[in-house]
C-alpha cells in the first residue's frame, strides 16, 4: 500500500490553494495489479467516500488518462466530457463539474498513478494551471519512487 507522506500532503494541498481548485486527489495503481487504481489522498474532499473508490485503467477521466499516457481535461464546454464525468465515481461523489487528470510514473516506465484536479463550477484550467499541475504530478512520481525517510 502507498504510504502518503507529509510532503505529499503539501504538495497536494499547495497545488489546490495556487490553482483556486476545490479538490486534488491522488490515485495509484494496486499492488494486486487487475489495471485498479485506488484514491489515496483528497485534498478539499467534502467526505471520506473517495476512499471506497477504486477504477480500471481507461475508465473515467482519471483512468482515461493512465491510458493515454497524457492530461485529460473535462468541462462542460468540451464535446465528451459528460460520458467521462459520468464514469468517474470521484467527480460524482464531489459534485465536480470541471478537472484535469495528469498521470504520472514511479519507475519511468508506463504511468502508474495519476493527479486529479477538480472544480465543482464549470471553469477551463489555463494552460499555466496545467503546467503547474503537470510539475507537481512529476514530483509525486518522484516522490512515490524514493519516499523521504523522516
Amino acid at each position: 500500500m502507498l504510504q502518503i507522506t507529509d510532503e505529499m500532503r503539501k504538495e497536494l494541498n499547495q497545488l489546490r490553494d495556487r490553482i483556486y481548485g476545490d479538490l486534488t486527489a491522488l490515485a495509484f495503481m494496486s499492488k494486486s495489479g487487475g489495471g485498479k487504481l485506488h484514491w489515496y489522498y483528497v485534498s478539499g474532499s467534502r467526505s471520506n467516500r473517495y476512499r471506497l473508490i477504486s477504477f480500471k485503467v481507461g475508465h473515467g477521466i482519471a483512468g482515461l488518462a493512465v491510458r493515454l499516457g497524457r492530461t485529460v481535461t473535462v468541462n462542460a464546454l468540451l464535446p465528451g466530457s459528460i460520458r467521462l464525468r459520468q464514469e468517474c465515481a470521484l467527480m460524482l461523489a464531489e459534485q465536480l463539474h470541471s478537472a484535469i487528470a495528469i498521470p504520472f510514473s514511479s519507475t519511468g516506465n508506463l504511468p502508474n498513478g495519476v493527479l486529479l484536479l477538480g472544480n465543482r463550477d464549470v471553469r477551463t484550467f489555463t494552460d499555466s494551471e496545467v503546467a503547474e499541475a503537470t510539475r507537481v504530478a512529476q514530483r509525486l512520481g518522484e516522490l512515490c519512487t524514493h519516499p523521504p525517510t523522516s
